[in-house]
């Protein structure tokens, strides 16, 4: 489902799905609800469903949180905690991790994602396709 979703570029329905997974994360088994506590079951969800998932990718400039490629198209992104997905989109720009993927014919998408630590879940999100005209 979260493959489909991704590959028919319905983020709303990609990321609603992800909401109501974390939904179900009992109080009981968090420890500390910080960026990389919400990272690793993200990362997992995205991967077990069988889209090429990539973590913690080095650039010249930084470190992206999150590449999803398909054939055709790729999503970079960026997670933030307690703050917001305009700023999680800002660091993509700011730190141009876009940049590796304007070689290739692919659409790019940046997703700024933000998670709030009292719900457990995103509170925030944002995302914008980005003009490849190699």
């Amino acid at each position: 489902m979260l493959s489909r979703y991704l590959k028919q570029e319905e983020l709303e329905k990609f990321i609603e799905t992800i909401r109501s997974i974390y939904a179900f994360i009992p109080y009981t088994l968090e420890i500390k609800r910080d960026e990389a506590y919400f990272h690793t079951p993200f990362y997992l969800m995205v991967s077990a469903s069988g889209v090429i998932t990539r973590s913690e990718v080095l650039t010249c400039d930084g470190r992206i949180d999150l590449v999803m490629e398909f054939n055709d198209k790729v999503f970079i992104i960026e997670f933030k905690c307690n703050q917001s997905a305009e700023v999680a989109l800002k660091h993509i720009v700011d730190k141009k991790y876009h940049l590796p993927y304007m070689q290739g014919k692919k659409k790019i998408f940046i997703v700024g994602i933000n998670f709030n630590s009292n719900t457990g879940n995103i509170d925030d999100w944002q995302h914008e396709a980005l003009l490849n005209d190699t």
